[in-house]
This record gives structure tokens, C-alpha cells and sequence, in this order.
């Protein structure tokens, strides 16, 4: 009777550790999030969602954004999150092209990857969170053509050629105004407000016929406001922009930018942890979420101004 009683005592033991050690395992998922920066009001909405969701998730979160756009730096914070073994990662890149190895990496030791914000070619991402950008481009684009008060060229500022989200804006935008028979300039600033800067003041300079700017973020069309202020042409080229920060929206009330496409930053925040987190409990996710941009002008902004 007494050896019946120890082991009984002893399988109830047993049960608890393992329960415990199951319960530790669930409560030790960790997610290691590599924004593009932390200096971009967009992306630190996003993050800060993101952390958000991961604290009601009951999540670790583990941010190894670098401070501002370098894709070798988010590389190195790639590797690093591999090897500390973390759960899954969520990576918005700041060029889609810098991954392969690391993402090969990532396959190989179970980890998986979720991408925000912009796409990366390789068949281990589980899945895409972003704002469906060529067709909210388009959307730029129309408004564009719409509010045009004299014939002219568009001069569009993106971001890295070859980057998959700046690709879309650019290619959006193009589409729309080209299939209207306008002229498009585009350069490329590398997500650099002080290179959009540089770019407006060229392009103001060398083409006075220029009607409107199209920013393919929004501390690109701040840059290129104020260029057009500096030149006294505030109210007489248009400008739009593309995420919907803040500082943006000020521009627009005030009538120094003329629209902007809102991203919703927070749902996709929120969503890649959510997504990230059934994928590492083995559920089937889909392989892409859109989110639909929309017109931010000075009809609605006040909703948005905070």
C-alpha cells in the first residue's frame, strides 16, 4: 500500500512537471521584430502596435530594429534573432533583395518569417502583411490627374530601385498618369528625406512645367514642400504623399500638401504578431494580407489629426 501511495504521489508529480514544462513552453514563444527604422513616424506605429499586440498575446517581444533605413544592419539583426533562438521573426524590409542567406538560415532551424510592409521573393516567408500599394498607387495617381489646374509633367521621388513596396507606388502612379498622357519624371532619394531634398530641388530647377510631386513616402513629399515653398510655389504644384504621418497631415490642413494615402500601420502591426503566432502553433495562415490605402486630403483629414 505504501509503494502504491509513492507512486502515486510520484505520477502526480510527473503530471504537474510535465504540465508545467508544457505551460512553460507556450508561455516562452518569442518574437523578434526588425522593422525598417526607428525614426520614421510609420514605423514606429507599427511597432509599437506590434509590441501591443505580442503584450495582450501574452508574446515576448524583442525589438532589433536599426535606427535608421540599412538593410545590412537589418541583416545582422536577422542573424542575430537566429541566434538567439527565437520563435519566429517579422522583418520590414528596407531592401527586399538582402535576405537570401539569412532567410535560407531561418529554413533551416524551424524558424519562421512573416514580412510587413513589404514583400521579399523567397519561399520562406509565410506570409505578407502590407497595404496593397500599386493599387492604392493608382489611387495617387487618379488624384493626381483629377486636381491638375494646368497641363504639365509629374515628378515622382521613390524610394530604392528595385524595392518591392517603392516599385508598386512608383509603378502605380506611372500607369495612370502615362495611360492620361502626361509625362512622368522619376528618381530615386533611397528613402531619404534629405535626398528627395536634393532631387526637388533639381528637377524644380530644370523642368518649370512640373504640375505635381508624388512622394512615395511621406518625409519625401515634406522634403519636396519645402522645396516648392522655398520657391514661392506653395498652392501652385501639388503634392501628395503616401503612409499618412502625422506631420503630413498638419502640411494638409494647412494646404501646403494637398493629400497623402493612408496606410493603416496599426492593423498591420497587430496583424503580423497575430499571424506570426498561429504559424508557430501550427496553423494554416494565408500566404498574403492586403490592406486597401485610401485619399487623405483636406475633406477629411480632421479625423485623423490627433
Amino acid at each position: 500500500m505504501k509503494k502504491l501511495f509513492l507512486l502515486g504521489i510520484l505520477s502526480l508529480f510527473l503530471c504537474v512537471l510535465v504540465g508545467n514544462v508544457a505551460l512553460g513552453e507556450e508561455e516562452k514563444i518569442s518574437i523578434a521584430y526588425i522593422g525598417a527604422s526607428t525614426d520614421l513616424p510609420f514605423w514606429i506605429t507599427l511597432r509599437n502596435e506590434a509590441r501591443n499586440q505580442a503584450n495582450e498575446l501574452g508574446v515576448e517581444f524583442i525589438d532589433l530594429t536599426p535606427p535608421s533605413m540599412d538593410a545590412q544592419a537589418q541583416k545582422n539583426s536577422f542573424d542575430n534573432a537566429i541566434q538567439m533562438g527565437v520563435s519566429g521573426i517579422i522583418v520590414g524590409a528596407a531592401d527586399s533583395r538582402a535576405f537570401d542567406d539569412s532567410l535560407d538560415k531561418a529554413s533551416e532551424v524551424g524558424i519562421p518569417v512573416v514580412a510587413v510592409d513589404t514583400g521579399i521573393d523567397h519561399p520562406h516567408i509565410a506570409s505578407l502583411v502590407q497595404t496593397d500599394n500599386l493599387s492604392s498607387a493608382k489611387i495617387a495617381g487618379q488624384y493626381i490627374l483629377d486636381h491638375m489646374t494646368r497641363p504639365g509633367k509629374v515628378l515622382i521621388i521613390g524610394g530604392v530601385l528595385g524595392h518591392q513596396t517603392g516599385d508598386a507606388r512608383k509603378n502605380g502612379v506611372t500607369e495612370v498618369l502615362e495611360a492620361a498622357g502626361v509625362e512622368v519624371i522619376f528618381r530615386a532619394a533611397d528613402w531619404l528625406p534629405e535626398k528627395a531634398y536634393e532631387v526637388a530641388q533639381n528637377e524644380l530647377a530644370a523642368n518649370p512645367d512640373l504640375t505635381a510631386v508624388f512622394a512615395a513616402w511621406d518625409p519625401g513629399a515634406m522634403s519636396a514642400k519645402s522645396v516648392v515653398a522655398e520657391r514661392g510655389l506653395t498652392g501652385k504644384i501639388i503634392i501628395v504623399g503616401f503612409d499618412g504621418d502625422p506631420a503630413n497631415l498638419k502640411a494638409i490642413k494647412e494646404g501646403e500638401i494637398l493629400a497623402t494615402i493612408k496606410q493603416d500601420n496599426v492593423k498591420m502591426g497587430r496583424d503580423s504578431i497575430s499571424l506570426l503566432v498561429d504559424i508557430i502553433n501550427g496553423k494554416e495562415v494565408p500566404k498574403y494580407i492586403p490592406i486597401d490605402g485610401f485619399i487623405i486630403d483636406q475633406s477629411n483629414v480632421d479625423e485623423f489629426l490627433q
